[in-house]
């Protein structure tokens, strides 16, 4: 079992998460984000963070298989997202940007990824088959919900969040302690 007892333990496992988070994801999306053609692979990386924020908010060791969609709906509408997000977006988010990025390459039917001042984080195209997400302003956005969330952690009133946060992060430091598998000659 991982490090949860006490404040300070709550204090140095909330900052262990951060470096987790920062090392992982968010500082290789900064650095992406600075280069042109870049939103596929800022989205990409930050679509991951997604899941695993998800995965952590509801104390998951994975993602269940075929619940991928539950859970961006779920991360998409119920944090500061969802003051851009609405279901429909989030549907065609997970269906035309996420899934056609992971297993295509590209944004399905009439979405894109854009950036620059001059787009919304999201909207819906014209023909309204898709939508066109703001791949900065998106990862400017999970940045805080990243922030929110570490906030919450650090509130001792937030007892369900954190069981769900305790639970997550010792199933990855069971599997961090296991002794590598031989190898086999």
């Amino acid at each position: 079992m991982c490090f949860f007892t006490g404040t300070d333990n709550w204090t140095k496992a909330i900052a262990i998460f951060r470096d987790r988070l920062e090392t992982r994801y968010l500082e290789h999306v900064r650095a992406v984000l600075n280069r042109p053609t870049s939103g596929f692979a800022a989205l990409a990386i930050d679509a991951s963070l997604v899941e695993t924020l998800e995965q952590f908010r509801r104390g998951r060791r994975n993602t269940p298989y075929g619940e991928g969609g539950k859970y961006f709906t779920a991360f998409l509408t119920e944090t500061r997202f969802g003051k851009h997000f609405t279901p429909e977006t989030v549907r065609l988010f997970y269906k035309t940007i996420l899934c056609g990025l992971l297993h295509q390459g590209e944004a399905d039917d009439s979405s894109r990824i854009k950036r620059g001042s001059r787009y919304p984080l999201v909207s819906l195209t014209k023909d309204a088959r898709g939508i066109v997400l703001n791949a900065e302003l998106f990862h400017t956005e999970l940045e805080g919900a990243v922030d929110d969330y570490l906030v919450r952690l650090a509130d001792p009133a937030e007892a369900e969040l954190r069981e769900a946060f305790r639970k997550k992060m010792n199933f990855i430091c069971n599997k961090e302690l296991q002794p590598p598998a031989p190898v086999q000659s």
